[in-house]
């Protein structure tokens, strides 16, 4: 793994712990496997229990939200709430920056 935090420039400098540990988070790539623990923990409360059974996500990728959907009826009907969905995860996941963390969703 190549490292691309460097350690030395910032030994000189104050700064916040939060700030430098969100660095560190980005230098190694990290942080979309944390936004996937975070969604798939408020899954069930942004769509609800019932849909929750058929459809569940399944990752991250350039900001697209990844969802297993059981049938092609689901996929239909999740697609006509993809707005709603994307702003509830988006309330749920409020980062420091207040950046959208998910801005589509794909059913597959």
């Amino acid at each position: 793994m190549i490292n691309r935090y460097n350690f030395k420039k910032r030994a000189n400098k104050m700064s916040c712990l939060e700030d430098e540990i969100s660095n560190i988070v980005d230098a190694f790539g990290i942080n979309d496997k944390l936004n996937e623990i975070k969604i798939s923990e408020v899954w069930k409360e942004c769509v609800g229990e019932s849909i929750s059974r058929f459809a569940l996500p399944t990752g991250i990728k350039n900001h697209k939200l990844m969802v297993s959907v059981e049938n092609s009826v689901w996929r239909f009907e999740l697609n006509n709430h993809k707005e709603e969905i994307i702003k509830k995860i988006n309330e749920h996941l409020q980062t420091v920056k207040n950046k959208k963390l998910i801005k589509d969703i794909v059913f597959v």
